[in-house]
């Protein structure tokens, strides 16, 4: 069985643990659980169990109490009200510091009308471009890069700020699902990251487009520290807003 998927089902067992009998009894589980797995030197199965408890520790501290749906308070306790999840949509750790976007099953199962879309936009068709993206967001509000695609059809069209709105609402999707003050890293090598890169980069050409060239820059800087291997050549664009050189067509 895949690492991932053992990780996410052991995860997914700790935060159940934890909202129904508390923290304390969660640890006890995972000890439990560490000293069985050593003793019979079942190495993979602690290496998966290592993993789940940092998506664990991972979904309490980054407020948004992990999945939609799990951050229900216990009866008898108060707690600070923190952000919660608006959307279905995880982040899954992939390496030090690394994480990836985790899409929901109504995203996955759309992904052959999406690029059916792609397809009809790179023809040049973009009525059926627009219908199919627009039916995609009628069944998966938050299907981020039908928003990106749109986007791009506003802005091709010339249509400033339809395309902002656009990204705009795909940034506030994909940005929800990031807790306050995230430093980690979000790799474009992680293909479920794409969307959301997009998203930055577009929404920040846009207001490059629009004069703004001040929240275009803070938009570009992020993507590079999410991303520093600069996949959309963002370094570049960074540097033609510190000369004064961006191009009027970029």
């Amino acid at each position: 069985m895949e690492k991932n998927v053992v990780k996410h089902v052991l995860a997914d067992v700790f935060l159940i643990t934890h909202n129904a009998k508390g923290e304390r009894d969660t640890m006890a589980l995972y000890e439990l659980l560490r000293r069985s797995y050593r003793s019979r030197q079942m190495d993979w199965h602690e290496e998966c169990l290592q993993m789940a408890w940092e998506q664990y520790r991972y979904w309490l501290l980054s407020s948004s109490a992990g999945p939609a749906g799990y951050g229900q308070q216990r009866k008898g306790r108060t707690r600070k009200k923190t952000r919660e999840l608006s959307y279905p949509i995880r982040l899954e750790k992939r390496g030090r510091n690394e994480w990836e976007f985790a899409w929901p099953s109504e995203v996955l199962s759309l992904m052959s009308k999406f690029d059916l879309g792609c397809e009809h936009l790179e023809a040049g068709n973009i009525n059926k471009a627009r219908f199919i993206f627009n039916s995609i967001l009628k069944e998966c509000p938050y299907f981020i890069d039908a928003l990106n695609h749109l986007a791009v059809i506003e802005w091709d069209v010339g249509n400033l700020a339809g395309a902002h709105g656009f990204y705009l609402q795909a940034y506030e999707i994909g940005r929800s699902v990031l807790p306050p003050h995230f430093r980690g890293k979000l790799p474009w090598g992680w293909v479920d990251n794409r969307p959301f890169l997009r998203t930055l980069h577009g929404l920040a050409l846009v207001k490059l487009r629009q004069g703004d060239s001040r929240a275009a820059k803070e938009l570009l800087e992020w993507v590079i520290k999410l991303d520093p291997d600069d996949h959309m050549g963002v370094r570049t664009i960074l540097e033609d807003i510190r000369k004064g050189t961006v191009p009027q067509d970029e």
